[in-house]
């Protein structure tokens, strides 16, 4: 976790049970920690999230609340299946839209020089960023991401004197209805346990590995129902804009054309994308995902000119999404010239995270995915 913050991080036993909560499903894996050992992945599961026709924030809630228990369930099945007991931790990454997440930045000169210690900080953050309650919503995660001091960023503050502060930090919310949902839910499943929960953006703006020593991009979440673009600059979360479009689009594109399951739908883009079709399959998958594909870059071109308006948009962008579709997306958005929105005045370079290059290996048992949301979301914890 992030040395800067004082808030509680949490304590991790030999093993933990990590959800990663996106618009369409709710994922789940089953992760043993051992120190100085690569990190297990035990097993993993995606659980559809089932709506209904009532859109309300409780209706919502009790949508995703019902796939968190579901796939909680299924966690727990594993880990008597893999015969692990004892202790666990429970941990919750939370993507947009059910989290909006923004950084605040504030800095001071002070009266003298001063010994900086965590009080210090403790009364700079008080006075200096307060929390500001929006009705309706509940703040589940507050963190430091920045500390300078006479002007230079430090990773370790403390005893240093200085007599100027600066510092940002990322807070993320939620509807508090939709938080009750979610909070009993998981209550339901893992009664007595506390749930660590953190926001997506606040994860991947943590993982500065995967970012080729970038300071400035933008990281595209792309979830099932929803999608959100984000520009990052030295951690700092500078603007998020939503696109509805996902993933689930194209999977009801195909479903459409060919009058199939979703299950039938999903197989037949893996096969189009794995290139093992015949001819005429590929034909059919291909012009539907043609439309999609059309329907797609009007949502992220409208995204990306909003944006631009007030930022123009650095050129690497990073594709969060599951893996059956990252070409996908990366070809289209590669294949597109957006080259008037970025900073650069060049077209956008996408790129996929590489799970080689995070700071400790990842090893999955018979049976597990290579979820890259999960994949990232157990890094994480181990940071």
């Amino acid at each position: 976790m992030n040395a800067l913050s004082w808030f509680p991080t949490p304590h991790k036993d030999s093993l933990a049970i990590l959800f990663d909560i996106t618009s369409a499903t709710v994922g789940v894996a089953v992760v043993d920690y051992r120190k100085d050992k690569p990190i297990q992945v035990l097993f993993t599961h995606r659980e559809l999230i089932s709506y209904g026709e009532n859109q309300d924030a409780k209706s919502l809630g009790e949508y995703v609340g019902a796939a968190i228990k579901a796939a909680g369930a299924k966690a727990l099945e594993g880990l008597r299946t893999q015969k692990h007991s004892g202790a666990y931790t429970v941990h919750a990454v939370v993507h947009a839209p059910w989290a909006d997440s923004e950084s605040q930045k504030a800095e001071s000169v002070l009266p003298s020089e001063i010994v900086i210690t965590k009080e210090v900080l403790q009364q700079f953050m008080a006075k200096k960023l307060p929390s500001t309650p929006i009705e309706g919503h509940i703040e589940f995660d507050h963190h430091i991401t920045q500390i300078a001091l006479n002007g230079y960023p430090t990773k370790n503050p403390y005893q240093k004197e200085a007599s100027q502060i600066a510092m940002t930090t990322i807070k993320s919310s939620m509807s508090e209805i939709l938080y009750d949902c979610i909070m009993q839910a998981f209550d339901d499943v893992f009664p007595n346990h506390e749930v660590h929960m953190d926001a997506f953006l606040f994860v991947v703006t943590q993982m500065d590995e995967f970012f080729e020593n970038q300071d400035a991009y933008t990281v595209l979440d792309i979830g099932g129902e929803y999608s959100s673009l984000t520009i990052v600059r030295d951690t700092v979360v500078v603007s998020t804009i939503g696109i509805s479009f996902g993933t689930e689009y194209l999977v009801r594109a195909i479903m459409d054309s060919e009058q199939s399951s979703r299950h039938t739908a999903v197989s037949q883009i893996s096969m189009y994308l794995d290139n093992t079709c015949t001819p005429s399959q590929c034909r059919k998958i291909e012009t539907a995902l043609e439309v999609a594909g059309q329907e797609w870059v009007r949502a992220f071109g409208d995204a990306c000119a909003t944006m631009s308006k007030t930022y123009r948009i650095p050129p690497h962008t990073y594709l969060a999404v599951g893996k059956r579709y990252e070409t996908w997306f990366k070809k289209l958005i590669e294949k597109i010239d957006f080259a008037h929105f970025t900073v650069t005045g060049k077209p956008l370079e996408a790129h996929l995270f590489a799970l080689e290059k995070g700071t400790r290996q990842l090893f999955f048992s018979k049976g597990a995915q290579r979820d890259l949301l999960l994949s990232l979301d157990v890094l994480f914890v181990d940071k």
